[in-house]
């Protein structure tokens, strides 16, 4: 047993100090002194936070190539990155850069010419390495705000080129100003047995937490039987920014043995979904707080662990200390002392409950309701809740519940609603919606399977079917009365769907293809004026715009430019 553990700590040392790279390898991305806004491993939603963002002053603020290599990807969007470049060096890494507001003249060129020969703002394509090279400090694009992004900045990553994993860019000698420790806030304790308790009571309890000198403390010894586990509410913080940063290392100590232990430096992306694992779920969906848990439920299958399983779950009777340590990345650490007392589990008997399991295929089966939750889906077992509410009158079928909006799925669940109340000439204009806390409808989508519209969702929650035969709405945003665009450099519109969403779209000056860029964020499409038209004369425009359901609004205007 002590050989196996010293042989999984070997492995595990590897994985997590994959320090096989030359530190000094980059240069900045920018220059301008490095501000982070967000860093690597920070706690996003339905996911870790993949490389840095890095502030700017204002877009448009230049971006240089850290180091030789070519453009093995470039990417515009409407979400996501919005405009992206992927840069792949020699040394086997690639860098990536999102968020940008353009490209430089080259690549920009190579993007336009892409978008009039498909008609699309959007695309994806993976230049070949003779096509797009760069040098080591090249400008390749400015700073900007395109995509998922809500102020100007630089998302910059690192990623293992053949395998596509991001890893932590602050492993690199990018100088970066830190040497504030880490900050706990609270610490929250879970009775993992059926019918174990915290201090008397069978749900997890919180626990503030007081700092005496350089650490921190609960005044109060926590009493509990069967297994426990905790979870901690804590910040990192750099110098020079107010931004809250995530905690990239955690260690938790039971008396004098080390149980738990974990590091954020390598997080695939097909894993980075068990963060909803990783966190308290449900406390981040009902309070918005972030608590990172110290042990391991079952079906959490993140790399980042130095123990397996029940690594960080105490089941032990009678006193104990506890020692919790974070870290960041450039060793500053924060200690958090408290004690526990163990007593013995007292199991009752209890009546049966019919459960979904993480390491099995559920199916549920009504008159006019199924639900089909695969192997892999949940990350514990959890009860089985399905209820069923009447109709509304914007809806044609009953609101189905299937457990809880609190209960994470990692996999999409399966569901199909009977459309026995849908009028036949809705057919092709139904949709499943999701139903959240405050009554709104998210659209989720639909096929037809015999007499069900199924869909998959990797939410939980109540689902009933709507339609959506309403088309969506042009509006014009920036035209004078006089529709005179000769003192302007674009033309801009809003675009809205009242249900389905935005789906497809295209545009015409004097019958010639238009590329509109769309600003998903923002529900605009724009076009700024460039070689693609004709200047001082009268121009005919037209728009037709499609939402998800096939619902078209045709937009015809005149203006001059």
């Amino acid at each position: 047993m002590k050989q196996t553990l010293i042989i999984l700590f070997l492995i595990y040392t590897i994985q997590v100090n994959s320090q096989n790279y030359n530190k000094n390898y980059f240069r900045s991305p920018l220059n301008i002194p490095i501000r982070l806004a967000g860093n690597f491993g920070e706690i996003r939603a339905n996911h870790f936070h993949s490389g840095i963002d890095i502030k700017v002053p204002f877009v448009g603020v230049q971006i240089y190539a850290p180091a030789d290599g070519y453009v093995s990807r470039i990417r515009k969007s409407a979400d996501g990155y919005g405009n992206a470049l992927y840069i792949t060096h020699p040394n086997g890494l690639m860098t990536v850069y999102g968020h940008m507001q353009k490209f430089n003249k080259q690549f920009e060129k190579y993007a336009k010419d892409i978008q009039y020969k498909e008609n699309s703002f959007e695309f994806t394509k993976y230049p070949d390495s003779t096509e797009l090279k760069v040098k080591k400090g090249e400008i390749i694009g400015y700073a900007g705000n395109t995509g998922r992004s809500y102020g100007p900045h630089v998302h910059f990553e690192v990623r293992e080129a053949d395998k596509d994993v991001p890893i932590n860019p602050c492993y690199f000698n990018f100088v970066i100003k830190d040497n504030i420790k880490p900050k706990f806030f609270k610490l929250m304790a879970y009775a993992l047995d059926e019918d174990g308790k915290i201090n008397g009571s069978f749900k997890k309890q919180k626990f503030k937490v007081y700092k005496k000198g350089s650490n921190y403390f609960i005044n109060k010894t926590i009493n509990y039987s069967g297994k426990i586990g905790f979870s901690i509410n804590a910040n990192d913080y750099l110098n020079a920014t107010r931004n809250t940063q995530g905690i990239y290392s955690v260690k938790l100590f039971l008396d004098d043995s080390l149980i738990y232990e974990h590091h954020l430096f390598r997080i695939p992306f097909e894993d980075t979904r068990y963060i909803n694992s990783f966190i308290d779920f449900e406390e981040r969906k009902t309070t918005n707080q972030k608590f990172q848990k110290c042990f391991i439920e079952p079906g959490n299958k993140l790399d980042i662990y130095k123990f397996g399983k029940e690594a960080g779950i105490i089941n032990e009777i009678e006193n104990h200390k506890i020692k919790i340590e974070i870290a960041d990345i450039y060793g500053n650490k924060s200690n958090l002392f408290f004690k526990i007392k163990g007593e013995k589990l007292i199991i009752k008997k209890h009546n049966y409950k019919k459960m979904f399991y993480y390491n099995k295929d559920n199916f549920l089966e009504k008159e006019n309701f199924r639900a089909y939750i695969t192997k892999g889906t949940l990350y514990k077992d959890i009860e089985q809740t399905y209820e069923v509410f009447p109709k509304k009158k914007d809806l044609y079928s009953n609101i189905y519940m299937l457990n809880s909006y609190k209960i994470p799925a990692h996999k999409k669940i399966h569901i199909a609603i009977s459309t026995k109340q849908l009028p036949k000439n809705l057919v092709n204009k139904a949709l499943i919606v999701l139903i959240d806390k405050n009554g709104n409808y998210k659209s989720l989508g639909g096929s037809y399977i015999d007499d069900f519209l199924a869909v998959g969702t990797k939410q939980f929650g109540k689902f009933a079917i709507a339609v959506d035969n309403i088309p969506p709405q042009i509006i014009e945003e920036n035209f004078n009365e006089e529709k005179d665009f000769t003192s302007k450099k674009k033309i801009s519109f809003k675009i809205k769907d009242n249900l389905s969403g935005i789906g497809k779209y295209s545009a015409k000056i004097d019958k010639k293809i238009i590329i509109f860029e769309y600003d998903k964020k923002n529900d605009r499409i724009s076009y700024a004026f460039d070689n693609h038209i004709d200047y001082n004369k009268k121009h005919v425009l037209k728009i037709i715009l499609f939402d998800k359901k096939n619902n078209q609004t045709i937009y015809k205007t005149t203006f001059f430019k």
